[in-house]
């Protein structure tokens, strides 16, 4: 039987630098078949925001398909009108809902709506002849952050002129149904449930209550024949003559890349679940970023906390130590009045920092963490480009640098930032990149500009700290993940490759929040 499949993704904000949770005690959503095949859908979704986590401030409604319009995109907070909806930047097919001044606080109850229209979304029954179909499935929730069950009810409200003997249903049965007012015949599925998995269900009415013509779902060919020729040639000449180079690219690549990859490949192997509350330094060596880049993090983290302190462009311990990390109360230890560290001691703290990490990965997905770290560092970027005053900037600024600096793409990403935003720097970094504006001046730098300025004063310390860290990343490597020693003998050899242990793991958090 082909139907319109509507796959609904539901995502709550990415928690940047700590977890976050929530409970729905009420889920109700309500799908209204149009006589112009488009569907209304609506969604009534009380969240309970955890104590103790982070408040809820964007929520991503997914839509089915591209034909969705986007200016029908209406939401409500605690009947509060929301108007900050745009594309979302988390998933491919859908909108971010902003809630602003309206975030859920932790230990807060907040009713959130929204409704949109899809278009185009009912097709031919291919079992039923004269029938039309849809199939849906609302949206669900991450199971690692959602607590509880739902009160779920969902809702299909068939088109104009369907009656309780024309109408069917399909996939699973419904709970109860009744006829409104207005003569709309309504299935309700309704029970108590966690909404941390798929919910299909299925309805057939006569294809003549909705405008035509209806077809059959799309099926795309995987290649035209026209390109199966091009396609042909074009191996043909690759395998006499672009392969033999390409073997000899990738083997030089890979040899440099391999210097830099120190994380041993034990980590995360045998993981299941996304290991949350990492620092953005710990989770900048998961990554595997460059190790100068962590080293930057971790000293700006000892600037805003008090233990270093910029005297013109030089920094200085001021004493304190209060609220460091194990690895940033090392690198006290070790920062001498004058002149550089010794290679030997920064290289401790990394080892030490990745035997930490191993023993925090221990039971969590290496590959699921990374993509949580990801969207963490993509939100990081985001909160900085929100529109508000040059102080407050200054201050999202300083509290989400160090994730800003965990992107690999910081040169580039600082560099597509809105040059006509003005950033009054906080009182910790007076002296050194405000540009001659302290943070009281209410001129402010651009925000491109003082990413910019406080990313070379912490490279010039890390400098005449360190001098060469990629250096010194290479015996990291050496001592955390070594080049295996060959113990074959004979004419043949052996080899070992890791693989994902569990290859649809991702697949069960499908419908998780960003």
């Amino acid at each position: 039987m082909v139907r319109a499949i509507l796959a609904v993704l539901l995502l709550c904000l990415p928690i940047v630098g700590q977890d976050y949770g929530f409970f729905i005690p009420e889920f109700t959503c309500r799908v209204e078949v149009n006589r112009d095949r488009s569907l209304t859908i609506a969604y009534d979704i009380m969240f309970r925001c955890q104590t103790g986590r982070s408040n809820i401030d964007i929520v991503d409604i997914g839509f089915p398909s591209r034909d969705y319009d986007l200016s029908s995109v209406t939401a409500a907070i605690d009947g509060k009108s929301l108007d900050r909806i745009f594309p979302s930047k988390y998933i491919d097919i859908g909108v971010e809902v902003h809630l602003a001044e309206n975030a859920i606080q932790p230990g807060k109850d907040g009713r959130f709506q929204c409704v949109g229209v899809n278009r185009e979304m009912v097709f031919l029954d291919s079992e039923k002849k004269d029938y039309a179909s849809v199939e849906f499935s609302p949206t669900w929730f991450d199971g690692d952050i959602l607590s509880g069950k739902s009160d779920f009810r969902l809702e299909v409200i068939f088109p104009p002129g369907a009656g309780p003997d024309d109408v069917v249903f399909h996939k699973r049965p419904f709970s109860s149904s009744h006829v409104t007012s207005a003569g709309r015949v309504v299935y309700v599925w309704q029970e108590l449930r966690k909404v941390d998995s798929r919910y299909d269900v299925g309805v057939s009415f006569p294809a003549a209550l909705v405008a035509g013509p209806l077809t059959q779902q799309p099926k795309k060919p995987f290649i035209s024949p026209e390109a199966i020729g091009a396609v042909v040639t074009f191996f043909v000449v690759f395998l006499s003559f672009g392969l033999p180079i390409l073997f000899v690219v990738k083997a030089i690549r890979k040899g440099r890349r391999r210097l830099e990859q120190y994380l041993p490949p034990s980590i995360g192997l045998e993981g299941s679940s996304v290991r949350r509350g990492l620092t953005a330094p710990m989770a900048a060596l998961l990554l595997e970023e460059k190790l100068d880049r962590v080293f930057l993090m971790i000293i700006f983290g000892m600037i805003k906390k008090g233990a270093l302190r910029l005297a013109g462009d030089l920094l200085k311990k001021t004493g304190s130590a209060e609220g460091l990390r194990s690895y940033e109360k090392a690198l006290l230890d070790v920062i001498p009045e004058k002149g550089a560290i010794a290679e030997s001691k920064v290289r401790k703290i990394f080892l030490d920092m990745i035997e930490e990490l191993k023993s925090k990965m221990k039971g969590h997905s290496l590959k699921e963490t990374r993509e949580y770290y990801r969207s963490v560092i993509k939100s990081a970027w985001k909160l900085v480009e929100g529109d508000r005053s040059a102080e407050e900037v200054g201050k999202r600024l300083a509290d989400m640098f160090q994730w800003l600096l965990a992107d690999s793409d910081f040169n580039a990403r600082v560099g597509e930032l809105p040059v006509d935003k003005q950033v009054r720097l906080p009182s910790f970094w007076f002296g050194s990149s405000s540009g001659g504006s302290r943070s009281g001046s209410p001129a402010g730098i651009s925000l491109p500009a003082a990413c910019s300025q406080v990313a070379g004063v912490l490279e010039g310390t890390a400098k005449g700290w360190v001098g060469n860290i990629s250096r010194l990343s290479r015996t990291v490597t050496a001592v955390s993940n070594p080049v295996p020693v060959s113990t074959s003998s004979g004419g043949s050899g052996s080899g070992c490759a890791c693989a994902c242990a569990c290859a649809g793991c991702a697949c069960a958090c499908a419908g998780g929040g960003r």
